[in-house]
């Protein structure tokens, strides 16, 4: 008896779930990267939310793909597809970057998952639906909000014809290693571009120093114990916009993240880093937040935190920002608590309670990281504080008295 062919069978969903896996791992990637270029402050904040969503989606198909015991992720994905996502990256400027990655990639993912569901059989399949149908939702709300969010410019709108022309070239996302033959390699790869076509682009490099639009600009924050001479309504400010200074270290862990895919860390890691940098825009947006409901609008960043830590090796980095900077700021977090509790002031004390919780958390996983990291290294964690000090009095030219200057 003859049956319709309705529904996937496992080595056609792990094929299909790897070239997903593929996009949303990019597309982490790439947004790690254009957080530190994107000039506005609430881009860059909606920018982190997206990509930890992006960061979930990854990780139920990690999961799946593990049931479906699926392999290398990158095993059957296109050259062509590959080369054609990742030159995103590569756009020439942030409209650009926006437009080829929400309005194009996204959206051909998008219709990609979809392609998936329609087809997919509610018994066999079950846990394929249900994953995509948390999913497609939050995939739609990202390409909305990009929509909304840009202005039509002759550049951008370009740079995306370009990324569809490649994405066209490479077949689609439907297109695999295995379905594809002997067409794909080099000389597909190499087709693809020159149908692109693409606009001059320079190859995207971490930049020095965060990019901000005109209205924050790079100036100290208040030390901690002139804020603590102030009135209390005068020091909640000074406190908040410390928060919003958080953003200094989203910065650093967008380069964590960034790098990490290239420094062959295993995804558990990266899952944690993208979890950390989420907490720190989080508590950047804290301070935003609280500023603007106390009258004042975010004006300033100070950067000099960022620009030590982006200096550093990737391994020292993570262990300045968790186990010399975090750990530096633990001390104020119960304090500060209970001010804002005796004070009446619940909704600082809300955020300050969310901080503090997530802080604890960095301490403890900024050492359990190092400790995996350095699985294969004679040197122990202790080592590498020290040598992360060492580094940081090379970088300041003179001896560390003080870890933070606010």
């Amino acid at each position: 008896m003859k049956t319709d062919a309705r529904g996937w069978g496992a080595f056609e969903l792990a094929d299909r779930h790897r070239t997903a896996l593929f996009v949303e791992q990019e597309s982490i990637r790439q947004q790690s990267g254009w957080f530190l270029r994107i000039a506005a402050w609430e881009t860059k904040h909606r920018t982190g939310y997206q990509l930890f969503n992006d960061s979930d989606h990854a990780q139920w198909l990690v999961e799946r793909l593990e049931n479906l015991r699926g392999g290398s992720v990158r095993a059957t994905v296109s050259t062509a597809v590959i080369d054609a996502v990742t030159r995103n990256l590569d756009a020439p400027g942030e409209s650009a970057f926006i437009r080829g990655l929400y309005l194009v990639i996204k959206p051909r993912l998008l219709a990609f998952y979809q392609e998936t569901l329609d087809r997919a059989d509610a018994a066999a399949n079950a846990f394929d639906v249900r994953m995509l149908r948390r999913i497609i939702p939050e995939l739609e709300e990202q390409i909305e909000w990009a929509r909304n969010l840009l202005d039509d410019d002759a550049d951008g709108r370009a740079w995306a014809e370009s990324i569809e022309r490649a994405l066209d070239a490479a077949g689609g996302l439907s297109r695999t290693e295995v379905g594809a033959g002997t067409e794909v390699g080099s000389g597909a790869r190499q087709t693809g571009h020159d149908a692109c076509d693409a606009p001059t682009t320079v190859k995207f490099t971490l930049p020095a120093a965060i990019v901000f639009d005109n209205r924050i600009t790079d100036k100290p924050i208040m030390p901690h114990d002139r804020k603590m001479e102030l009135s209390f309504d005068d020091a909640v400010v000074e406190q908040f916009r410390v928060f919003f200074n958080e953003i200094y270290a989203a910065s650093i862990l967008a380069t964590v993240v960034h790098q990490a895919f290239d420094q062959n860390v295993p995804w558990p890691m990266i899952r944690w880093f993208t979890r950390h940098f989420w907490d720190e825009v989080r508590h950047s947006q804290f301070g935003a937040v609280r500023l603007i409901e106390l009258g004042q609008e975010p004006d300033r960043c100070d950067q000099t935190l960022y620009r030590n830590g982006v200096q550093m090796p990737f391994l020292h980095r993570i262990c300045y920002l968790t186990l010399v900077l975090e750990k530096h700021y633990m001390p104020r977090k119960k304090p500060r608590f209970e001010l804002y509790g005796n004070e009446g002031d619940l909704r600082s004390q809300l955020f300050a309670d969310h901080d503090w919780s997530d802080e604890m958390n960095h301490v403890r996983n900024g050492r359990d990281w190092l400790e995996t990291l350095l699985e294969d290294d004679a040197r122990a964690v202790s080592d590498i504080e020290a040598e992360t000090m060492a580094h940081l009095e090379r970088i300041t030219g003179k001896p560390v008295t003080s870890v933070s200057p606010f």
